[in-house]
């Protein structure tokens, strides 16, 4: 090339240099434009992705606060399960943004965005595995409350008949005897069906 002559002796000499020079820079300058161009899109791109981490962390922060507020299973509010399976779209576009980022950048580091993703994915999945795990147990304690509800209906139709007959011996003492075998065969009966006092824990 003409950029490796020595001399400068002519003005075509000097004129070949000068152009090879300024081709040079032309490359060198298009490339740093070029690089500039692709560092402002990758500014605007981070404080998007920037905003989006902080809308999730604090979206996640106050419903953490709002579980761990909560009383016992039953206490576990329809909404708030609602809200944290809505919200679940908004964690599938920030996981979207995180892997577009990845592959447009993708010779630049990303680590960054990738652990933070990482550790957002966690605490959403934690959030929800806690709400469903909830209403097991809410689902597990109204069937208890329902078995244990039928089997105190039986118990007091129970307790409302040996009352009658206990009324109606102490009216008629000659009825007691008839009270004494109508009381083992009521016991006897609420010991095969499991209604008796003890059974249903009314009594110890």
């Amino acid at each position: 090339m003409c950029i490796n002559s020595v001399t400068c002796g002519s003005g075509s000499t000097c004129e070949c240099v000068v152009t090879a020079l300024r081709e040079h820079w032309d490359e060198a300058n298009a490339r740093v434009l070029q690089r500039k161009a692709q560092l402002d899109a990758m500014l605007g791109d981070s404080q998007r992705y920037e905003a989006r981490r902080r809308d999730a962390d604090a979206w996640l922060s106050r419903m953490e606060a709002r579980l761990a507020a909560m009383q016992p299973p039953a206490n576990t509010a329809d909404s708030f399960h609602a809200e944290v399976h809505q919200y679940k779209h908004q964690i599938e576009l920030f996981g979207q943004l995180t892997q577009r980022l990845i592959a447009v950048y993708r010779n630049d580091d990303t680590t960054r965005i990738k652990r933070s993703t990482e550790a957002i994915n966690h605490r959403y999945n934690e959030l929800n595995n806690s709400i469903v795990a909830r209403g097991k147990a809410l689902h597990s304690a109204v069937s208890s409350l329902q078995n244990f509800d039928r089997s105190l209906e039986k118990f007091v139709a129970w307790l409302s008949e040996a009352e009658s007959l206990l009324d109606a011996a102490e009216r008629d003492p000659h009825l007691l005897k008839c009270w004494e075998r109508a009381e083992c065969v009521v016991t006897k009966t609420s010991l095969n069906s499991g209604t008796s006092p003890k059974n249903l824990g009314l009594i110890h």
